[in-house]
């Protein structure tokens, strides 16, 4: 099991990524850096992917990138830990945005064919009890979740991925077509890890005005421990 931590250059990325990397260290997960895509359009990161499907454009630098330029970025840099994941010596990769912080181990097994979502958003990290929780021992199937910022899949279920995207293409960002409850345009299943092993730390959006704080229900354990 190996996570990748996805950044870009920038201080504030790099100063949640070093939260996040020292997190992993402190449960002992192997982890590595993507740097992510910047200073760019969505078609011109997928450019670099070799996905067939994906639409294109030759790269241009752009000094002040769109809030749709970033979010699309952001999307290419997840494909691309897919490809990372599906060419890897590990079976199970975790992908972790910069702002994620993980909590404890992931000792449950990781099944082939789901996204497994490691937790919920939230804007003080220290509110959930996460000792007291404990580490995941279940999965709960979800229909929907706030976002991409933690979640683990199989070098299987990564091959899948891309080849469902090359069939249909890109529609929307990251979130949209693979976690928003109703906008999901993907045939793999969500569950999550119960208890939840990571949270995402709402602090200052690199892509957003402001970070979205929604979540949607909390499974139970997660609501007995989060005061």
């Amino acid at each position: 099991m190996k996570a990748y931590i996805l950044k870009i250059d920038t201080q504030t990325s790099n100063e949640y990524a070093k939260v996040c990397s020292d997190s992993c260290n402190n449960i002992g997960l192997d982890w590595e850096y993507f740097n992510g895509f910047q200073n760019m359009s969505g078609k011109m990161a997928f450019n670099t992917l070799n996905i067939p499907g994906l639409p294109v454009e030759t790269y241009s630098h752009i000094d002040n990138p769109s809030t749709g330029h970033k979010a699309m970025c952001a999307t290419a840099g997840h494909f691309a830990i897919w490809q990372k994941i599906a060419k890897s010596d590990h079976d199970v990769g975790i992908v972790l945005e910069h702002d994620a912080v993980m909590l404890q181990p992931v000792t449950i097994q990781i099944p082939e064919n789901t996204i497994v979502v490691l937790g919920y958003k939230v804007k003080d990290k220290d509110r959930y009890d996460h000792k007291s929780a404990g580490v995941p021992n279940d999965l709960i199937r979800i229909d929907g979740h706030e976002g991409a910022h933690a979640y683990a899949i199989t070098k299987r279920t990564a091959k899948f991925l891309l080849n469902e995207l090359s069939i249909q293409g890109v529609h929307s960002a990251i979130d949209n077509d693979y976690f928003i409850r109703r906008q999901r345009r993907t045939a793999m299943p969500l569950t999550i890890a119960s208890p939840t092993p990571a949270i995402g730390w709402l602090r200052e959006s690199t892509i957003w005005q402001e970070s979205s704080h929604t979540n949607y229900e909390f499974i139970p354990s997660f609501h007995k421990y989060y005061k």
